[in-house]
């Protein structure tokens, strides 16, 4: 499969990316655990700011703060209608009260009985450095269907298209 060349520029891509990752009410959070196997956990988006950071509750004993406490590199797995993407990123563990209060819903006092005074809350921050998205709108996908059909029908190798895949620098600069 060739290496299809993108006609958006990067604030189009950066975008398109943002979006999809923005309307994911779920993402799965990829981190390493002790042994360094790769352990992947669903989680709730429970914020995804302008700079594609993403934020993410949590227990502050659960296994997962350690695990990001000893190597802070992961990745989300993000999945909506419109779309796949991967962020590869860096995850720091945030108490930071007034972040919590902003971000407090009231469905969380199962997990925490103080509410959003509990000492145990922590958020997940995720710093993105690069995302990849496949592009899952409408005309889009019809597109990437029949391409796929049609290689399939005809024995010809598929051909991607600009759109079909794309990746975003998401580093501040």
């Amino acid at each position: 499969m060739g290496t299809a060349q993108t006609n958006k520029t990067p604030e189009e891509l950066r975008t398109r990316l943002h979006d999809i990752v923005a309307r994911a009410h779920t993402v799965v959070l990829l981190d390493h655990s002790p042994d360094g196997r790769i352990v992947g956990r669903p989680m709730a988006n429970v914020k995804t700011d302008d700079a594609t950071r993403v934020h993410l509750v949590t227990s502050m004993d659960s296994k997962k703060i350690a695990e990001l406490h000893a190597n802070p590199r992961v990745a989300l797995s993000i999945q909506d209608r419109e779309g796949h993407a991967m962020i590869d990123g860096e995850a720091h563990v945030s108490q930071d009260r007034a972040l919590i209060d902003e971000l407090w819903q009231d469905s969380w006092k199962v997990w925490f009985n103080g509410g959003k005074a509990d000492p145990n809350i922590a958020i997940v921050i995720v710093e993105p450095l690069e995302g990849t998205y496949w592009d899952g709108d409408f005309t889009h996908g019809l597109s990437y269907l029949w391409r796929m059909i049609k290689a399939r029908l005809t024995d010809a190798p598929f051909q991607a298209r600009p759109g079909d895949q794309e990746s975003v620098d998401l580093r501040r600069h």
